[in-house]
């Protein structure tokens, strides 16, 4: 049977279409390495050690509600993250403004390479503190803030090559009715660093990592997404913009290097919901790349922004072991491995 001329055309156009698409799904989806599957290992000593440590962290700093409309409890977040900084060696620089009345601060410290002439290209850590109105905060965001204050303790044993810097910055101010503003503690400090000229490399934002499960059907994604990813919520995500694709897939290939755990990674555009939900939006406002790790709050966490998002719905193991693989990931961004 002989096809018409306009029949023809039309196959052509199907063919060329679903290519695109093809094309688009393996932009947005393709990430070097091979996503981990299997039995996890029991934790070795230090990873106990890991353990415990971010335990003790969420649950001194995610006790109550904590945010501008409890300033007294968001004070005590803020100045055991100080104290814990300070016990590292670390001198603490304090971004302080004010929102609502309510003086907060963002929190800053960092790791500088040899001397360099010229100015540095940064790498930024960054977790919010601050809990949304009317939860606890443990998950959101206090196993961020736990997780970035270990990776502060490790980064004191990293030299950054020449020209390098680690800034790690805990912020205030991203729940609502703050995100998205002039108010919003990472847009405040990525407005410093635009206003001083620096170049920011790569940003990695911790957004709620503490909560996983192994049943199927534990995890919903917005569409098309369901289409392409695992039903049970056991890994942890890689989330970035369109444009911050290269780092997107350098930090899923470095951490599945360094640990055997579940990860998937994805970049898509930021209009799709979820994609931009923390504070690598506010370095995406510069034109700069930042990826969000996660573990897709509220596409998997039963408890997201409830007062039942406390220090006991975390998974603590899993948790050391997200904290272990970033930490290859926060040395490959700032050492460069010598070549063969």
């Amino acid at each position: 049977m002989k096809l018409s001329h306009q029949g023809r055309l039309a196959l052509s156009l199907i063919a060329v279409f679903s290519l695109l698409v093809a094309l688009g799904i393996w932009y947005m989806t393709a990430m070097p390495g091979v996503r981990y599957r299997g039995p996890l290992q029991p934790l070795d000593l230090s990873g106990q050690t890991l353990l415990a440590n971010l335990r003790k962290h969420v649950v001194a700093v995610a006790f109550r509600e904590h945010n501008v409309a409890h300033p007294e409890a968001l004070e005590r977040s803020a100045s055991y993250i100080e104290s814990t900084l300070a016990s590292f060696g670390y001198v603490v620089i304090r971004q302080e403004f004010e929102a609502g009345g309510v003086k907060v601060r963002n929190l800053e410290v960092a790791r500088k390479g040899p001397p360099f002439e010229g100015k540095p290209r940064l790498v930024v850590l960054g977790a919010h503190y601050d809990s949304a109105s009317g939860a606890v905060g443990a998950n959101d965001n206090g196993s961020g803030v736990a997780a970035l204050l270990e990776l502060a303790r490790t980064a004191t044993l990293i030299i950054p090559d020449p020209g390098m810097e680690i800034r790690i910055v805990f912020y205030a101010n991203e729940e609502l009715p703050w995100f998205g503003t002039e108010k919003m503690g990472s847009f405040v400090h990525a407005s410093g660093l635009k206003r001083e000229g620096l170049d920011v490399s790569a940003m990695v934002s911790l957004e709620t990592i503490g909560w996983y499960s192994d049943k199927p059907g534990s995890q919903r994604y917005p569409f098309p997404f369901s289409l392409l990813y695992p039903d049970a919520g056991d890994f942890i995500a890689f989330v970035g913009n369109l444009q911050s694709r290269e780092l997107t897939r350098r930090m899923v290939g470095t951490f599945r290097r360094h640990e055997p755990f579940p990860s998937e990674g994805v970049v898509a555009p930021e209009s799709i919901r979820g994609i931009s939900w923390s504070d690598q939006w506010a370095y995406w406002n510069y034109g700069w790349p930042a990826v969000m790790v996660t573990d897709t709050a509220p596409y998997r966490y039963p408890y997201y922004h409830t007062l039942e998002d406390t220090s006991v719905q975390l998974d603590y193991d899993r948790l050391a072991r997200v904290v272990r693989g970033l930490e290859g990931v926060v040395r490959d961004l700032v050492i460069v491995p010598p070549k063969n």
